[in-house]
C-alpha cells in the first residue's frame, strides 16, 4: 500500500516507459511481427503492416478494445476473415514480441530500486496499447511503482494532462510536488512542465525532444545523483 506521508515527504518520480526506462526496437522488427501476423489471419503481409503501423495513436487510445479485437478489426478493414484460431496466433505472435520488448534492463531496475530506498513513490505514465497492460503485471518493472496509467485505458495520450493528473491523484500529490522524467517523445516534457513538475529528459536510448532547453542527462543511471545535488 502507498505511504502516502512518504509521497509527500520525499516528492513522486513519474516516468515514461518506451525509450525511457527500455529501448524500443527499429521499426522493421516491429513490421515483421505485423507480416507474420498477417500471414496467419490470411491477409497481405506488407499493408498490414503499413495499417498496424499507422493506426498506432489510435491503439494507444484503446479505440479498438483488446488485442484480439483490434487484430480481427484490421484484418477485416483488409478483406480478411480470420478463424478464432488464426486470431489467437496472430495475438499471440504479437504478445511474444511485446513480452521481450518490456523485458528491462538491469541498469534500469537498479535506478528505481535506488529510488525507491530514498523513499521516492514512483508512477508510471505510459502511452501503449493494450499488450502493455495485458503483460505488466508479469514484468518486473511492475512491482517497482506505486501507480501506473496506461493511455490506452484512459483514451487520452501524452501530452494530454489528464494523464499526469491520473497519476498524481492515485499518489496523492500535486503536480508542483513531482518530478517527471521521459525522452520527451510526442511533446510530453512541455506538457509535464506546463502541470508544475521539475521535467528531467533522457536521451540514453533516444532524444525525443531536441528542442528541449532543460535539464537533461544521458544516462537513466545519471536521475538520483541529480535529484540529490
Amino acid at each position: 500500500m502507498l505511504d502516502m506521508r512518504r509521497a509527500r515527504r520525499r516528492g513522486a518520480i513519474l516516468f515514461d516507459l518506451y525509450e525511457t526506462l527500455l529501448p524500443d526496437r527499429p521499426q522493421e522488427q516491429r513490421d515483421e511481427v505485423s507480416r507474420r501476423m498477417a500471414a496467419a489471419l490470411g491477409v497481405a503481409p506488407e499493408p498490414f503492416a503499413a495499417l498496424f503501423r499507422g493506426t498506432t495513436s489510435a491503439r494507444m487510445r484503446g479505440e479498438f478494445g483488446t488485442l484480439a479485437e483490434t487484430i480481427r478489426t484490421l484484418a477485416y478493414r483488409l478483406g480478411g476473415e480470420p478463424t478464432e484460431q488464426a486470431v489467437r496466433f496472430a495475438e499471440v505472435t504479437r504478445l511474444r514480441f511485446c513480452r521481450e520488448l518490456l523485458w528491462p534492463p538491469a541498469a534500469t531496475l537498479a535506478v528505481l530500486d535506488r529510488l525507491r530506498a530514498l523513499g521516492h513513490p514512483l508512477g508510471l505514465v505510459s502511452n501503449c496499447s493494450t499488450e502493455t497492460v495485458t503483460l505488466w503485471r508479469g514484468q518486473p518493472l511492475a512491482s517497482r511503482f506505486d501507480v501506473a496509467a496506461f493511455s490506452c485505458l484512459l483514451g487520452a495520450v501524452k501530452p494530454d494532462p489528464v494523464i499526469f493528473l491520473k497519476v498524481c491523484g492515485d499518489l496523492g500529490v500535486a503536480p508542483e510536488d513531482c518530478v517527471f522524467v521521459g525522452d520527451g517523445w510526442g511533446g510530453e516534457l512541455n506538457a509535464a512542465a506546463a502541470l508544475g513538475m521539475r521535467v528531467i529528459r533522457t536521451v540514453e536510448y533516444t532524444d525525443g525532444d531536441p528542442g528541449w532547453t532543460g535539464e537533461t542527462v544521458r544516462r537513466l543511471g545519471d536521475v538520483p545523483g541529480l535529484l540529490a545535488a
